[in-house]
């Protein structure tokens, strides 16, 4: 049922943790757990572990329910958790300023973990660092969607910061030769570090193969499989690939 008579919140958590959707002209409230609301809408959990209660209601402070005649002639349905899923995935989430900054902050460092894996200075090809982009985003302004994943909508924060900073991103291609003593065991090293493009297995019994991966990667995977060949291993840095 849509409506919830007799339900009462503590005042304070429901004036800032609901989900608010217009229809109609007229406002549907959801009372929500934050963290398990906005999970649900990048497409993970379960409504009803999103939900404070399976109600719907027109505003949840005072308590107001939203009728099912009303719900039925809105949304076609009269189906509480039906219509809490339209309300938080296509409606706003509306949470306390200590979640909100919360959600920044991990906003925020997602991207710069982004930008880092393979961006660097589009001027000198050289690695950036976090606190570089992280001064970058404060000179730029820039303030992410905080109900959005950071993948989402790293173009358009990409866009906003070149002004300020060059970045450009980088793949860098190694060319790899595991002698047969060691192939078919560091295969899997490889695999798990890089994206293979190419390889063959030889006649002598060794693995060769191109593997893309980002430039701060290329040192990681190169001492490790130096190490555990002993340094029997040919190695380089082939070619780079920049956007």
């Amino acid at each position: 049922m849509g409506a919830g008579k007799g339900q009462t919140f503590d005042q304070e958590r429901v004036s800032m943790n609901v989900a608010r959707l217009k229809a109609h002209g007229e406002n549907f409230e959801v009372v929500i757990e934050p963290e398990k609301a906005i999970k649900f809408r990048h497409g993970e959990g379960d409504i009803r572990e999103a939900l404070k209660a399976e109600r719907i209601f027109k505003e949840a402070l005072k308590g107001e329910p939203a009728g099912d005649k009303e719900l039925l002639e809105v949304f076609k349905t009269a189906d509480a958790l039906q219509i809490a899923e339209k309300i938080i995935k296509e409606g706003i989430i509306q949470v306390n300023d200590d979640y909100k900054e919360k959600l920044k902050s991990q906003v925020m460092k997602e991207l710069i973990e982004l930008m880092l894996k393979d961006g660097v200075d589009a001027s000198t090809g050289v690695a950036l660092t976090a606190t570089r982009i992280s001064n970058a985003m404060n000179e730029a302004k820039i303030h992410p969607d905080i109900f959005k994943k950071a993948k989402d909508q790293l173009n358009e924060i990409i866009t906003k910061l070149r002004p300020v900073l060059h970045i450009s991103f980088e793949k860098k291609t190694l060319s790899i030769r595991i002698p047969a003593a060691n192939a078919a065991k560091l295969y899997g090293t490889v695999a798990r570090m890089a994206r293979i493009v190419d390889e063959a297995w030889l006649s002598d019994g060794s693995w060769s193969c191109k593997a893309e991966l980002s430039p701060g990667a290329v040192t990681a995977l190169m001492d490790e499989l130096k190490s555990k060949t002993h340094g029997d291993i040919e190695i380089s840095v082939e070619q780079t690939k920049r956007r």
